[in-house]
């Protein structure tokens, strides 16, 4: 195809995407102008002025309560509901964090985020929120608002955190045998991940990783173990002093059972030590493993 006619071609759908786009009135501009409401938004809750935020909405806007279900309707209920608020939460703050900003249809305008409230005597309440504007004259109005209320994630830190040195690069190597442990928390600290490698003479021969959590029906900390083998297993932790005791039960690939205590011991930021005792696989029982040091890996 000669290069006019690409070129042409290209064009023509440039200019139609740029039109299609002022349509929807999908500019920086607009998106400027939703911002700007939502900040005039904050600041007008954040100074308890129930009358000016009732002016961002619209005179016939609709509001659902996510905690009551009551649905307001018209600026003047929901000018009421801001004062009843106020008076009830005087020193109320909110903080809103604007997740997107789409405009799905002439002088339409649709925003997504959070927002925090926080007062007195009282833990934040954060919600998400879908905002929906017109173009009324003008002015860009609040018509719609839902908000659905999130609720805090629930995390095992408390159960885990003496377990927290376990997190960092590690490493076990000696002439033949290199161990490389990677330790992390997951987004909400309800389990601790490792994924670990064994490299021999330099070739990689086994890897796989392990999840540590906390059981609240047995009440103790557990995890479980997954390696490239096929292999598989659980395992109990309990501290005795400096040590953490792990009581380890293995399924290898070719169905044998294997089990172990491995023996968990901090020395200092940088270091702990590892030993395994009470070997067993498929009824035979294998020499203890001498204490070995592994060491924090360097940058």
């Amino acid at each position: 195809m000669h290069w006019r006619i690409i070129f042409s071609i290209l064009s023509l759908s440039l200019a139609l995407a740029f039109t299609s786009c002022e349509a929807l009135g999908g500019g920086s501009e607009e998106e400027a102008a939703i911002r700007k409401k939502a900040d005039s938004y904050a600041k007008a809750f954040n100074r308890q002025d129930p009358k000016a935020l009732a002016n961002l909405w619209a005179e016939d806007a609709e509001y659902v309560n996510p905690r009551t279900g009551e649905t307001l309707e018209g600026r003047n209920e929901i000018e009421e509901a801001f004062q009843a608020t106020f008076k009830e939460k005087n020193n109320a703050k909110i903080e809103i964090k604007i997740s997107s900003i789409t405009f799905p249809k002439r002088n339409q305008a649709v925003e997504t985020g959070t927002v925090i409230v926080t007062s007195s005597n009282e833990e934040p309440n954060q919600t998400a929120y879908k905002a929906t504007y017109e173009n009324r004259n003008g002015d860009w109005l609040l018509t719609n608002v839902r908000e659905v209320d999130l609720i805090e994630p629930v995390t095992n830190f408390d159960q885990l955190k003496d377990l927290e040195w376990l997190i960092g690069d590690w490493v076990d190597e000696d002439e033949d045998v290199r161990i490389v442990t990677h330790t992390q928390w997951d987004k909400y600290k309800n389990f601790i991940t490792q994924k670990f490698s064994i490299f021999t003479e330099g070739t990689l021969e086994l890897e796989g990783r392990q999840l540590i959590t906390w059981d609240p029906i047995k009440g103790q900390i557990r995890s479980w173990v997954f390696d490239s083998d096929g292999g598989f297993g659980e395992a109990s932790w309990r501290k005795e002093g400096k040590n953490w005791i792990v009581e380890a039960a293995h399924t290898l690939t070719d169905g044998r059972r294997a089990s172990a205590v491995n023996i968990y011991t901090p020395v200092n930021q940088n270091s702990y030590t590892w030993e395994s005792t009470g070997r067993e696989v498929g009824g035979e029982l294998l020499p203890n493993v001498d204490p070995v040091t592994v060491v924090r890996k360097k940058d």
